[in-house]
Order: C-alpha cells, then structure tokens, then sequence
C-alpha cells in the first residue's frame, strides 16, 4: 500500500466573492504563500466539516433512501 495516495480530482468552478472577501482571501494566500484555490478549498472544507447542522443533515440524507431526499431521481443531476 502507498504512503502517499493521489490527491482528489480538481474541478474548475466559478464563484462570485464580494470584493471584501476577495480581497482578504487574496491577502490570507500571500500570507501563507500558497494559492488562492488551495486557501480557499482548506478554508471551506474545515468550515463545512465543523458545522453541526450540516452534520445532522448530511447523517440525515445518508438514512434516508435516495428517492426520498427531497430531489425526485428523475431530477437528480438538474440542480440549477
């Protein structure tokens, strides 16, 4: 077994930031020396991992048979 596994796909994705935020991730990235996208993908996945409804929710989501979670199957993949 490797030591070092591969790291997650990347995807592009467009987001827009009020400028403030722009600024200060922009700012923070320096700071740390790295990129923005990392900065960014750190800062949201701790966030997000912490959040304790989100918890419940996705705990939620995870019993709950996939017809049932709020999307009808046929409207799965057509999120706007």
């Amino acid at each position: 077994m490797a030591v070092i596994k591969k790291p997650p796909e990347s995807v592009s994705r467009s987001l827009k930031l009020d400028q403030p935020v722009s600024d200060l991730l922009d700012d923070y990235a320096r700071f740390v020396d790295c990129t923005a996208d990392y900065v960014a993908n750190f800062a949201l996945r701790k966030t997000l991992a912490r959040d304790p409804d989100y918890k419940k929710w996705k705990a939620a989501q995870n019993g709950a048979p996939s017809s049932k979670r709020g999307v009808p199957s046929q409207q799965a993949g057509k999120l706007s």
